[in-house]
């Protein structure tokens, strides 16, 4: 891998996905805007919430539930299969996000949702999912489309965020989305292909990637959906293997698995997230597990959270972590000669199975 060649990177990149990537700050402003008002009927935070999606329209649920970590009155949870919890009830309130508006999974969930009586809202940009919310009369936020659901994160993730603030469920001021937007305008700058290559944080990260494994660790907070996310990431668009898993659980089983064969590790590159509020216990682990694993395998690096620490930063170095990742996916398939936006194995399935997008 050389310097950054823009001509290169456009013949490859033919949909511009690092285009997309770049920016996030516009989505996450945008749709906090376009979310005002999304209030549900009778939405008091007496009850668990359920985010309902699949794929790229899901990690929105893991996100925020991550971000709003302990400090929930309620319980939060993502759901991705057809029927909700046996829980579910007309105190559950569940977020139905589709960005195609047809993904089966959720349609199915939404169904369920409206017989068990629950407070529902709908985040689309159309299909069927529309067409039902409109005719129920479910709260609904159409967002803009055409994109692929993995690059409009921002509109899938931000308006769920604002639903769950407006329920009171939790506290977070237009300071915090307007820290989180300037980072992401400020990371955008570094990371973009006018940058210096050498200071490019994502260029370089997927330079030494190249050619190995990524497997991303996290401890259980605020960055373990942000780790399966450069998982998803590595996967769709650098179209590479890649693995993900959390402190302090895989310190009890996955770390024998470096045990083994000296090959196997050579072929992985090890990237683990940290995070200020990390548990002390975590980050301690952190430490001694990573003194014993970077001999073993391919490459290593760590990657900080970058914004103000505490509760006031959290968004804004949630995102930090999550543009970094999307970033170097997306250098790291222009490396290997591949376009980042198409997944025709995963559309393949979807046309075997007669099943839409997300």
């Amino acid at each position: 891998m050389g310097n950054v060649d823009n001509t290169r990177h456009y013949r490859i990149d033919k949909s511009r996905m690092l285009d997309n990537v770049l920016g996030m700050s516009r989505q996450v402003g945008d749709a906090w805007n376009m979310a005002e008002g999304l209030r549900l009927v009778n939405g008091e935070k007496d009850g668990p919430v359920v985010i309902c999606g699949m794929g790229g329209s899901a990690i929105g649920g893991l996100l925020l539930r991550d971000l709003i970590g302990r400090d929930a009155p309620v319980p939060i949870m993502l759901e991705r299969g057809y029927t909700l919890p046996g829980f579910a009830d007309e105190r559950t309130t569940v977020v139905c996000v589709s960005y195609s508006g047809n993904t089966e999974e959720v349609l199915s969930l939404l169904g369920d949702a409206l017989h068990r009586g629950c407070r529902i809202a709908a985040i689309t940009s159309g299909g069927k999912l529309l067409e039902e919310a409109e005719r129920n009369g479910i709260p609904l936020l159409r967002i803009p489309g055409g994109l692929p659901p993995r690059a409009a994160l921002g509109y899938l993730f931000m308006p769920i965020l604002r639903i769950v603030a407006e329920c009171g469920i939790y506290r977070i001021s237009g300071e915090e989305v307007a820290s989180a937007v300037n980072t992401l305008e400020m990371l955008a700058l570094q990371y973009s292909l006018d940058a210096s290559p050498a200071e490019n944080a994502a260029f370089q990260l997927a330079k030494k990637i190249y050619g190995r494994i990524p497997l991303i660790y996290s401890g259980n907070g605020l960055l373990a959906g942000a780790a399966y996310r450069w998982r998803c990431q590595f996967n769709e668009n650098s179209k590479s293997m890649a693995f993900s898993n959390e402190f302090p659980e895989l310190g009890h089983n996955e770390i024998m698995g470096w045990d083994g064969s000296k090959k196997m590790g050579e072929d992985i590159f090890l990237v683990v997230l940290r995070d200020p509020e990390d548990h002390g216990r975590v980050r301690k682990r952190i430490a001694v597990t990573c003194s014993l694993l970077e001999p073993l395998a391919g490459g290593f690096t760590v990657v900080e959270s970058i914004g103000d620490r505490g509760s006031r930063g959290r968004l804004a170095r949630l995102m930090s972590v999550i543009m970094l990742g999307d970033c170097a996916s997306v250098y790291l398939a222009v490396e290997y000669g591949r376009d980042p936006t198409p997944i025709g194995m995963i559309e393949d399935v979807k046309k075997k199975l007669g099943t839409e997008e997300e």
